[in-house]
């Protein structure tokens, strides 16, 4: 039947969409090859020469033809193999052709007598019809022998009754193992040593644990019963945080009782509790486990196991390629030479070994225990602490897709015991026999009265007095108890060496997986391409490792510090190590000490950096708890008296007098509070090493995709099944190449590799990254806040002047005040504000250094005065500069340090000029106008004030009181009430806190880049208000309301803070629209409006209006992130100090800082520019960008892969190795690799890239382009069916050598899809290289550009120029050295015999410029798709037409 030239490309299309077709192994079932050609006539038939003739069997050698009868030479026999040889020996004998490699019982009762005449030479076919090849070989073979009666020959297996039978063999039976080689012995005996071993142990640990199974089931028993037992839970939940103190009565245990006989009084009520305990949760539990000399054994037999499987796998491999040693230096000596047999065997052994090794990945955290005896946790030898541990996800979405594969997984994570987060502990024992185990770097530690473990930590008292009681120190005794209970004073934190580093990088899923697929590529013939992906695989996670060491080690020189330091034990002072360091240890205060713990100062003066902890680059001064009832409160009032770990002394000064309320003592010391992880620098470090766990949409989705592809990769193995029907063996390795090319173990590699690089362009900024992953979480950002002092503003305040407090004259209310003109000279103020000014602060000097609070820095800098060394019996000395107006020095009798809780200190000044005692009082406006007479203030006080504000000033008050010409000493008695007390306003202190140069700028291409800016700041919300308008945070035109609580109704009130009127309903305020198409209202409120206003659950609806948050305090600048980050993704932005909490919560916090806490933060930045959050944003949007174009490209690359290997499996074809390998380790891992850098954009697009891999765009993109290169794959199969030099001339896979694989490319069918394919993979990683929203124009990737071009080039020299070497090389366009000559063409260099008919694959020079150029113009089409359709006009089209639905926020 003659068909049209077109069918068999159609025949090709139609079996992409329908699988139920018959198998074709050898040909395409469409049409039959080489019959006709284009126009549908007959093709020329040519001749066939060298055809193998089969041999003759008769029962009788009588019985053969003449031709064919035996006849040797003197001397030889004829033997069983159709030869003539001296002697037929066993060997000679069973090489019969006529049993078809068969023997024993697979040999046929007919074939048993058969034997072979003389061989038949040779012959030549005419008019060769392959399709009659049988029929034609048999005849001619005929004829060449003079067989008359050929017509009544019988086939080898089939015809047996005829006199004689063509040795036609069928395939020969595959050889099979007698499983007693030593191989086998080998394996079974491992084998079946491993489940013996693994049953007799799950046997015996069954019997072993039946108590404590019988125990926990009456423990379950009890709590669904509603009792609750004494021991309830039996250790099993751990139990109460234990506060210690020296009120401890009956009811707390003996424990508390040995530790507390000279322990120091204190209300156990406290509620300052600094170690929360995590186990007071459900969601945690407790385990015990000991040890068993059996299951360390079977522990130690996995591992043998293991390590023997993988040299098991090795010898498999090497005996793949005959490189065991001798005698099996042969290949496939293990499976008796045959290739089929060694290649099952091999397949199976894989199965196991990844059936084993996915086993101990997926249980390896329970996997030690089980070989452990399970036991309440008193009573083992480890504990195992069970937690449960939700994953944040970002930019989450639900739809059922994503909901579906999340019940999956959750089933899986609950099938496999992954819900819950398993951490084993060793449960050791203190020197006095008190059983404990340490988590999480805190140690808890075991109650017999609970039968629970607790962290524990002491209370030293709530009051002044009671901490000053407990001076005198610890006797040895007591130290040891109180160590024994909360652990050495030392966080240690262990980074792994470069080889454990890697070997714990390589311990996750995805690892395994690439290094079972590379297993495949090293063993069938595929190691080049193997080793290349093993060098990208170890060179990504190389990249991965040193970035975590680095930042592990850095975390480590934060935690750990041992040094040795003087500690006042049994009433002497002994060196002692830090390590060795108990709450309730009087330790002495050194110049630069490091404070390893948190402690309370005693006695004597202190000057600290606290840098390392808030960032703040001026010293501290501290001061000593005063003899009095006072509370005290480390994070308030307290503050100035505390000193924290991981600060540094500056200088010291001791109090060896008696000085009032102060405590006396020659040394300066202080009282240990906490140690350990108890200390804010212990709670940072524990939230470095143990972070919650994030997950980013992008990974949720990855799984659905990884779902799909693994389905599809299920439907190409079917369709390898189907073509390759007789070949189970090879469908295997098919089909696992499809899944490893469509699951590419270069996926990670790829995605982290934009990530790496982003790293490495901020680290050139200064910006430094300890969390790569957060790069593209930061290119997502839609809400960006920021603290404003040292971070929007300038480091410090400027001093700018003040406005003194006068009498009115002119009110006839005698009392009655007035404000005199504000002036910034300091030396027109009038005497007494220039006495306050050079007097009311807590400034010392350090070396020609002034120490202290920044602002009281720069208020007695302005005056330009100077402190005396020699102050005598005064606190301090002051002494006027030269140009001053006041000549005489001041002293300071009596000083009350700034207390935040007060808002407010105070100073008691002699005037030697006078004689008399002057009070002053500073603090903020709002606080010093409650200390002072109401009268005194002028009647515009607030107004005032609040002017001031909103001009962006920092405004501080100032009160005085003239006691008169009194006795100093008297003074010093007094408290700080009294000394506070009955003042009159004197005037205002002006400081301008003014922007940085570049923060104008960096808000404008914030918002500019769709980016919200938000204040977050702890300053006043008037200041706030008008350094918000100042940056351009609040559009310009705008009002302002401003929400604070009502001193009098103690009710929310929103007020202008323009016109100061009051606004009723802001709500209404909010619909007024202005032209950008937003309320042209903005909101600030206070801290105490904020909570208020969070309380009454109503914030969320306002919290995209409001622009400022003010007086906010560490707490609540983490609960606004978190209701930020609740709306959208949220940065932090802030100088490292007292945001530290917001900077570690937000999805991505940026630290304006390089000290130790800086480190909490994802992001850090030595330049402390506002321009570092536009720089975060770029390069995070950039690799966000470019992951997915690495992302794409990868998928692209599997779905291309696919495509080719579907063609193949259709025509049973193949590529050649070379060209195999030409794509998987040059065009694959280059291209991937050249995507990563595209530099990102100089601006900030008003879009940001997409998270969702199962979005339009990404969808789009990836499904546009496999369309497109299917439709010209299918395409050029009918040009090619359209030639009239390809029609007669078909591959004929019945014709060639099947066993010679990497031939089956010597045609044109694989090399017209070679060439097309080879464009689409050069191509699919250019394309994704557009988008100058996020990267720099496409040609600025000059990596990408040249590897690009290059490749281009060099499949179009292979394609166009006459056959050359890199032709030959890739078999591409190339021939034997005959045909080449034949064709006109020089012979480039010799290769392997072409495995085809004609010799070679040269197509004519024209046919060769049409198929460049359409692979050319598949090229184009992929660009424009990609450029008109995904990224440009189209898109905007619909982006404009049908938007989708996303967070709108008004920048």
């Amino acid at each position: 039947m003659i068909i049209p030239k077109t069918t068999a490309a159609l025949g090709l299309a139609a079996a992409l969409v329908a699988i139920g077709l018959p198998p074709a192994s050898a040909n395409n079932n469409w049409s039959t090859v080489n019959q006709v050609d284009e126009k549908g006539n007959a093709c020329p038939l040519s001749d066939k020469s060298d055809v193998v003739c089969p041999a003759v069997c008769v029962t009788q050698l009588s019985d053969c033809p003449q031709s064919l009868a035996p006849s040797c030479p003197n001397g030889q026999e004829f033997c069983a193999d159709g030869q003539c040889h001296d002697e037929c020996t066993d060997d000679i004998q069973a090489k019969n052709p006529c049993h078809c490699q068969r023997s024993g019982k697979k040999l046929p009762d007919h074939a048993a007598d058969l034997v072979p005449c003389m061989s038949i030479a040779n012959v030549t076919i005419n008019n060769y019809k392959s399709w009659e090849k049988e029929s034609q070989t048999y005849a001619a073979c005929a004829a060449e022998a003079d067989i008359s009666n050929a017509g009544d020959m019988g086939v080898w297996g089939s015809d047996w009754d005829s006199s004689m039978i063509w040795a036609q063999c069928p395939k020969a039976p595959q050889k099979m193992y007698t499983f007693d080689e030593p191989m086998w012995i080998a394996v079974f005996s491992i084998f079946g040593a491993v489940a013996f071993f693994s049953f007799a142990w799950t046997l015996l640990k069954f019997f072993l644990e039946r108590e404590v199974r019988a125990y926990y089931w009456r423990q379950r028993r009890a709590t669904s019963s509603g009792s609750d037992s004494g021991s309830g839970r039996g250790g099993a939940v751990a139990a109460k945080l234990k506060n210690l103190d020296g009120d401890s009565d009956s009811e707390k245990s003996h424990l508390a009782l040995d530790l507390v006989k000279n322990g120091a009084a204190s209300d156990s009520g406290s509620s300052n509790t600094p170690q929360e305990n995590i186990f007071d949760t459900d969601d945690v539990q407790l385990r015990g486990y000991r040890n068993h000399f059996f299951g360390t054994f079977l522990c130690i037999v996995f591992w043998l196991f293991s390590l023997f499987w993988l040299c098991y796998m090795a010898v498999l491999t090497a005996d793949f390629y005959g490189k065991l040693p001798a005698p099996n230096h042969y290949e496939f000596s293990l499976s008796h030479e045959d290739s089929t047999l060694g290649k099952q065997t091999f397949i199976v052994m894989w199965v196991i070994a990844v059936v084993w090794f996915v086993c101990l990945n997926v249980y390896s955290n329970r996997l030690r225990n089980f070989m452990r005896i399970q036991t309440l946790p008193a009573d083992g030898h480890y504990v195992r602490v069970e937690r449960r541990v939700e994953a944040e996800i970002m930019l989450e979405e639900k739809n059922m897709v994503l909901d579906a594969v999340r019940r999956c997984e959750d089933f899986m994570r609950w099938f496999t015991g992954w819900t819950m987060h398993l951490t084993t502990c060793p449960l050791k024992k203190t020197g006095q026999g008190r059983l404990y185990f340490t988590y999480q770097c805190t140690r808890y530690v075991y109650d017999e009265s609970t039968n629970q473990f607790d962290p524990y930590f002491f209370n030293l008292g709530s009051k002044n007095a009671e901490i000053l009681s407990q001076a005198d120190g610890l006797t040895g005794e007591e130290a040891l108890l109180r160590a024994e209970l909360v652990g050495p004073n030392f966080i240690e934190v262990n980074v792994p060496s470069i080889p454990m580093a890697f070997a714990l990088e390589f311990m996750s899923f995805f690892y395994l997986y690439q290094s079972l697929i590379l297993w495949l590529f090293y063993y069938d013939a595929y190691y080049q391409v193997g080793l290349v992906d093993t060098a990208v695989i170890l060179i990504s996670a190389f990249i991965k490792v040193v970035i975590r060491i680095i930042s592990e080690r850095r975390v480590k020189r934060m935690a750990e510090h041992d040094d040795q330091i003087e500690v006042l034990r049994d009433g002497e002072w002994v060196k002692k190590s830090t390590r060795t360091l108990v709450p309730g240890d009087v330790i002495t205060i050194e110049k630069g000490m490091h404070m390893s713990c948190d402690a309370t100062i005693l006695s004597g003066n202190i000057v600290v950096d606290e840098s390392s902890l808030t960032g703040e680059a001026l010293p501290i001064r501290k001061f000593p708890v005063r003899m009095d009832q006072g509370n005290y409160d480390r994070e308030g009032s307290g503050k100035v008296n505390t000193l924290f770990s991981g600060t540094t002394i500056s200088q010291v000064s001791a109090t060896p007098q008696v000085t009032g309320d102060l405590l006396a003592n020659d040394r300066v010391i202080a009282i240990v509070q906490l140690t350990g992880t108890s200390t804010d620098k212990g709670k940072l470090i524990q939230k470095i090493l143990f972070p919650a766990p994030v997950s980013f949409i992008f990974n949720e989705q990855l799984k659905v995709v990884i779902i799909i592809l693994m389905c599809y990769a299920l439907i190409i193995m079917g369709l390898a099944s189907f073509f390759y029907a007789n070949d189970p063996v090879a469908t295997w390795f098919y089909g696992m190449f499809c899944v490893c090319q469509l699951l590419s173990p270069l996926l990670p590699a790829a995605l982290v590799m934009g990530q790496s690089l982003a790293t490495w362009r901020l680290r050139h900024k200064k910006i430094y990254c300890v969390d790569p992953p957060r790069i593209t979480i930061a290119g997502k950002v839609q809400i960006f806040c920021f603290d404003k002092t040292g971070t929007l503003t300038k480091e410090g305040l400027e001093f700018f002047g003040g406005q003194p407090i006068v009498p009115d004259d002119s009110s006839k209310d005698v009392s009655a005040t007035k404000f005199e003109a504000h002036t910034e000279d300091y030396k027109e103020l009038n005497k007494l504000m220039r006495m306050a000014i050079g007097g009311c602060h807590a400034v010392t000097d350090l070396n020609g250094q002034l120490i202290g609070n920044p602002v009281d820095i720069e208020q007695f800098r302005a005056t330009g005065w100077t402190i005396s060394d020699d102050a005598g019996e005064y606190v301090d000395t002051l002494v006027p500069s030269e140009d001053s107006p006041d000549s005489s020095p001041i002293h300071v009798i009596k000083r009350f340090e700034f207390v935040h809780a007060r808002m407010s200190m105070s100073a008691a000044i002699l005037d030697p000029t006078t004689g008399h005692v002057h009070i002053f009082v500073k603090g903020s406006f709002e606080k010093v106008r409650e200390l002072a007479d109401p009268n005194s203030a002028p009647a515009d006080y607030d107004q005032a004030t609040s002017k001031l504000a909103r001009e962006g000033c920092y405004v501080l008050a100032l009160a005085h009181r003239d006691l008169g010409a009194i006795d100093p000493l008297t003074i010093r008695e007094w408290s700080r009430d009294e000394l506070e007390k009955d003042c009159s306003m004197l005037g205002l202190l002006v400081f301008k806190n003014k922007l940085k140069p570049d923060t104008t700028e960096a808000i404008g291409e914030l918002k500019s880049g769709d980016t919200r800016t938000v204040m977050i700041t702890g300053d006043t919300a008037l200041t706030g208000a008008y350094i918000a308008r100042q940056c351009g945070m609040v559009p310009e035109g705008n009002r302002v309301l401003l929400a604070d609580v009502n001193k009098k109704t103690n009710e929310i009130e929103w007020t202008d803070v323009d016109s100061q009127e009051v606004v009723e309903d802001v709500h209404s305020e909010l619909t007024s629209i202005g032209e950008d198409g937003w309320p042209n209202v903005e909101l600030a409120m206070t801290g105490k409006a904020f909570n208020r206003l969070d309380e009454m659950g109503v914030l969320p609806d306002i919290l995209l209006n409001t622009r400022v948050f003010a007086r906010m305090t560490p707490n609540d600048k983490v609960r606004c992130v978190q209701l930020h980050m609740a709306i959208g993704i949220t940065a932090m932005c802030g100088d490292g100090g007292n945001d530290c909490g917001a900077l570690r919560a937000s999805h991505a916090g940026l630290a304006l800082s390089d000290a130790e806490a800086s480190i909490v933060s994802p992001f850090s930045s030595s330049n402390r520019s506002v321009m570092s959050c536009v720089e975060l944003i770029r390069q995070g949007r950039a690799g966000l960008a470019t992951s997915f174009a690495g992302y794409k490209y990868m998928i692209l690359y599997g779905q291309t892969m696919a495509m080719l290997k579907v063609n193949t499996f259709y025509f049973a074809i193949s590529v050649s190795q070379p060209l195999w390998i030409f794509i998987d380790a040059l065009i694959t891992v280059g291209v991937s690799a050249a995507i990563a850098f595209s530099p990102p954009a100089k601006k900030l697009a008003a879009y940001r890239p997409t998270a969702r891999i199962l979005g339009p765009q990404t969808l789009s993109s990836t499904i546009g382009l496999v369309l497109i290169n299917w439709i010209y794959v299918i395409g050029g199969w009918f040009w090619l069916f359209s030639q009239h030099w390809y029609r007669c001339n078909q591959f004929d896979s019945s014709e060639v050598d099947l066993t010679k694989w990497w031939l089956l490319g010597d045609n044109f069918e694989a090399q017209t899809l070679a060439f097309i394919c080879l464009f689409q993979f050069v191509n699919n990683g250019f394309v994704y290289n557009f988008g100058h929203y996020y990267r720099r124009i496409f040609f600025r990737n000059y990596v990408l550009i040249t590897i690009w071009a290059a490749f281009v080039v060099i499949v179009s020299i292979a394609l166009l120029a006459p056959p050359n070497r890199l032709g030959c090389w890739m078999r591409l366009n190339c021939g034997d050295p005959d045909a080449l000559k034949g064709l006109g063409y020089s012979v480039p260099v010799t290769v392997e015999k072409y495995n085809n008919p004609l010799g070679h694959n040269v197509m004519p020079t024209d046919a060769r410029w049409k198929l460049w150029g359409y692979c050319i113009g598949n090229v184009i089409t992929g660009i424009l798709w990609e450029l008109v359709i995904v990224l440009y006009p189209v898109r905007n089209w619909l982006r404009n037409k049908r938007p989708l639905h996303r967070l709108k926020l008004k920048l």
